[in-house]
């Protein structure tokens, strides 16, 4: 077995310095106060840092980074970033492209000539999520497995374009998993070695690495673990991480995190050109990001969710201020509110949380919202049915693919799904029988009881 180690830093960019913010003192106060409600439920298990330019405004971390050993998380902990990996690809196409080795431009068959449509299928599609290519589709336990990027695109390279490339947009981690390919077969060097050497040391990020090998120990790093009942916590399905390479694949902390993207964002790791693609507005994900607007300031930011991990990261242009958040939970709060109420705190605006602590039902009050529902056909699993069963004091959801999630009270008509941290909010008619519910995860999404 290997253990990977930090590595020597050879020319920090941006060295981010502890500090309280000029504006808000109390900002550590009032960050605590807001993730107090959180932490009595265990609802919330990770780490937050808020920094500005090269200053940390705060950084703290809560929860348990190995549940079965008892070892809390610190500052120092490592969580697997998910779908904020897809940044540091990005990156490294653009950094490939200052070389002079490729153009976002180039069709992928000059780098992969047998790859199918490859002649169709530009680099700028894959970075902005308008290529057609659909995710790669693992059979059970085949994700467990380990793949070379080679091995992984073949999962997926034969499927038939979902449309015609640059006809429209649709998230697809395998546009991902093909530019992390392609960084490998113009560089010569696997992915994580490209960016070790090009993107975390010369920024003094020693505490990230690409996990392409289960063999490989990493210190400090957190175990991924999804919410079980009412307050207690479980392990996550394990999965080989060489399954997200390019796409899910890194694991880092939230300093380590914060460097790059004030790195990215202001222009210490590239040139203009190339940052300039990434603040150019498309809609989805392009180059790894989000454009949009939060407290009237223009914001850049980005999510991931994989298999017992929910990251977050919030950039805000106008005062180059940045919010991330990682979770070694499965629970989505880190993404909604968590990451954009302390923006809201920071900038001193009202908080989203809303009510969050289990009210102890009267015996048989559940009663009235046990049956079947139907998801809409724009929920993230379209059309798809759940059924609600009374447990006493929470309702249990059984969903169709077999997921099982707690739903507890926390007000009339008002409960919270505790495994994907959603908002339920229970519809009734004149006659007062519930007839639907709305569910709030990131959006509202409204679901219809179904006859019985």
């Amino acid at each position: 077995m290997t253990i990977a180690t930090a590595g020597s830093m050879l020319t920090t960019v941006l060295l981010l310095q502890p500090g309280a913010p000029p504006a808000a003192p109390d900002l550590a106060a009032k960050i605590d106060a807001y993730m107090q409600p959180f932490l009595e439920g265990q609802n919330f298990t990770g780490a937050v840092l808020v920094s500005r330019g090269n200053k940390v405004l705060f950084s703290k971390a809560y929860g348990m980074a190995n549940w079965e050993l008892g070892v809390a998380n610190t500052p120092r902990s490592r969580f697997h970033l998910a779908s904020l990996t897809k940044m540091f690809t990005a990156a490294a196409i653009l950094l490939l492209e200052e070389r002079g080795k490729l153009s976002t431009s180039d069709p992928v068959s000059r780098f992969l000539p047998d790859y199918p449509n490859g002649n169709r299928i530009r680099l700028e599609h894959l970075l902005t999520h308008t290529a057609g290519v659909p995710n790669a589709k693992f059979s059970r336990g085949e994700d467990r497995m380990s793949y070379s990027t080679a091995e992984l695109v073949a999962k997926f390279k034969d499927a038939p374009l979902e449309f015609e490339p640059g006809a429209r947009t649709r998230y697809s981690n395998a546009n991902y998993n093909l530019l992390a390919h392609i960084v490998e077969t113009v560089s010569g060097q696997k992915y994580g070695a490209f960016l070790k050497a090009n993107v975390f040391d010369p920024l003094g990020m020693t505490s990230t690495v690409n996990d392409d090998d289960p063999a490989t120990l990493i210190p400090d790093r957190a175990y991924g673990t999804v919410p079980a009942g009412l307050a207690d916590m479980a392990n996550a399905p394990y999965v080989d991480w060489s399954t997200k390479t390019g796409s899910g694949s890194l694991v880092s902390t939230t300093e380590d995190v914060a460097r790059f993207v004030h790195a990215e964002l202001e222009g210490a790791l590239l040139r203009p050109a190339s940052l300039a693609k990434i603040r150019e507005e498309h809609p989805g994900f392009p180059y790894g990001w989000s454009h949009s607007e939060r407290f009237g300031r223009k914001q850049l930011a980005v999510g991931g969710r994989s298999p017992g991990f929910i990251s977050d990261v919030e950039y805000y242009l106008d005062d180059k201020t940045v919010v991330v958040v990682l979770t070694n939970s499965y629970a989505s709060m880190g993404q909604d509110p968590v990451v954009g109420d302390i923006g809201a705190i920071l900038y001193g605006q009202p908080i989203e949380r809303g009510r969050i602590a289990f009210v102890k039902p009267k015996p048989g009050a559940l009663a009235a919202f046990v049956g079947r529902y139907k998801m809409p056909a724009d929920y993230f699993a379209p059309d798809t049915t759940l059924t609600l069963k009374d447990l006493g004091d929470y309702l249990e959801a059984r969903w169709e693919r077999g997921e099982i999630s707690v739903v507890y009270p926390v007000g009339p008509d008002e409960f919270m799904d505790r495994n994907i941290w959603a908002r339920v909010r229970f519809q009734r008619d004149a006659a007062g029988r519930v007839t639907g519910f709305v569910y709030h995860v990131l959006r509202d999404f409204t679901a219809t009881r179904l006859p019985e």
